[in-house]
């Protein structure tokens, strides 16, 4: 008997061919009486709808197309199930986004956008935007990037072309892509020293938070936070204190706490706030990367073999 995938309505790109029978679901209706398959693809399934896909009798294999597994971790799958995530899909966008945020951030193009909106030729504010401590350029500025892994790499390797020097941080210090990385455990002693912070997180016990009060306090008045990772990585509440008290330089935000943000939220008039709604992964590329992903790693299962982007389940990635 045929092995089978259960992929949702919301994947959309061309399948490849699969060794596997496929079995299409809605993730907003009631599942099938009887419904199970041994493989999983999720993408655009939300949590209501998960948790049963879950608990199928036969399932063995659970493929994301995101990165980050916090939503199919947090249900607390059974042993025998395999997760893997859609690590290297979203790397280049990804590294992109945060690299023209930080780059919108450095020469104010949000003022210049709010000034056009207003059909306001605003050339003196922005001029008294650059004075004093706030000026900075990525040519010569120190740029940290917390969470070195794949996508910081290739953030880190859009930014030296800018002249930035890049450090990053990461599990443990070494070199990662030729960029110096320094453990966690160093971060308080890092921050007062760069000029934008970038952070690439997942979503861990360990990272919830990272960027407290405290942290934020460490920063320079000039620096700039760009968050492309997690939401809850930061808190937010203080950094909503630090923007309007202009403690930092600002914030590039693609995520936040709670997605969307919502309307009544500070954070969309905070001065030197820019707000994006998580939309630096995907790309034109990436359905024809997924598609290659799936296709391989369904070869693999039906072959008993090894998958590719194992999650390792202790550490949530």
């Amino acid at each position: 008997m045929c092995m089978r995938i259960l992929i949702p309505d919301a994947v959309q790109f061309p399948l490849p061919a699969l060794p596997l029978t496929v079995m299409r679901f809605n993730p907003k209706a009631a599942l099938p009486e009887g419904l199970d398959a041994e493989a999983l693809l999720v993408w655009g399934v939300p949590g209501r709808a998960l948790e049963p896909l879950l608990g199928l009798p036969s399932l063995r294999w659970v493929q994301t197309l995101t990165a980050g597994v916090d939503h199919v971790l947090n249900l607390q799958p059974r042993a025998q199930i395999t997760v893997a995530n859609g690590k290297g899909l979203h790397d280049a966008p990804t590294a992109e986004m945060a690299v023209a945020l930080l780059l919108s951030a450095v020469r104010r193009l949000h003022l210049f956008r709010d000034s056009q909106n207003a059909a306001v030729w605003n050339k003196d504010a922005y001029q008294q935007a650059l004075e004093g401590d706030s000026e900075m350029s990525l040519e010569g500025a120190r740029v940290l990037i917390v969470g070195m892994g794949a996508i910081g790499v290739e953030i880190a390797r859009r930014l030296q072309p800018f002249g930035s020097i890049v450090e990053g941080v990461a599990m443990s210090a070494g070199t990662r892509g030729g960029f110096t990385t320094h453990a966690f455990s160093d971060l308080d002693g890092l921050l007062p020293n760069f000029d934008a912070v970038i952070l690439v997180l997942p979503n861990t016990p360990q990272t919830v938070g990272l960027l407290s009060k405290e942290r934020l306090g460490l920063l320079k008045k000039k620096a700039w936070v760009v968050n492309v990772g997690r939401g809850n990585a930061i808190d937010e509440q203080a950094l909503l204190e630090a923007l309007e008290a202009r403690t930092i330089g600002g914030a590039a935000l693609d995520v936040t706490e709670r997605e969307p943000l919502p309307g009544d939220s500070r954070l969309w008039h905070a001065p030197n706030c820019i707000i994006t709604p998580h939309v630096a992964g995907g790309g034109p590329n990436w359905a024809r990367k997924a598609s290659a992903l799936l296709q391989r790693n369904a070869e693999a299962f039906a072959a008993g073999r090894g998958l590719e982007n194992v999650v390792d389940v202790s550490k949530g990635y």
